[in-house]
């Protein structure tokens, strides 16, 4: 069997490209049900592997509408390399690794991609100034997917 969230993401992606409302996976002890509510914007999913074999697990997906789209970058972008979860920190109270307007040297960490337990550093190729940032921490981010708007130094 996949990894819970691994397979909870994969049927997310399934839902979401043959637009369901609903979608169960069973195995063994195990019950997986995605319940998708319009309009609102993915917020967490979670599976639980079933202790007894009556034992099911719901996980309601919810989508919330954003308020304003962030406007579309202009300029040069840092794009993830991979899938994975944004974030702007090493450590949940720490301060971001960059912040608009920031001069950046090559090799300084930009940000961390979380994808399959491993934390993934991107760097700077070069000297930049960072001119927004265009994803949200603890955001799920798609490979390509432009993080950074900034200008070549």
């Amino acid at each position: 069997m996949q990894e819970p969230v691994e397979l909870a993401r994969e049927l997310a992606r399934i839902a979401r490209e043959n637009q369901l409302a609903e979608i169960e996976y069973r195995e063994e002890n195990t019950v997986l049900r995605l319940i998708f509510e319009p309009k609102k914007k993915f917020v967490q999913a979670a599976t639980v592997a079933a202790a007894a074999p009556s034992t099911t697990t719901t996980v309601v997906v919810e989508e919330a509408t954003a308020p304003t789209a962030p406007a579309a970058p202009t300029g040069l972008t840092i794009n993830s390399p991979l899938a994975g979860v944004f974030y702007r920190a090493p450590r949940p109270n720490s301060p971001p690794f960059v912040e608009a307007g920031q001069q950046v040297a090559t090799g300084q960490t930009l940000c961390i991609v979380e994808a399959m337990k491993l934390m993934n550093e991107i760097t700077a190729e070069g000297p930049l100034k960072i001119l927004r940032v265009l994803a949200e921490n603890g955001q799920v981010v798609e490979a390509g997917q432009a993080l950074f708007e900034y200008e070549a130094r």
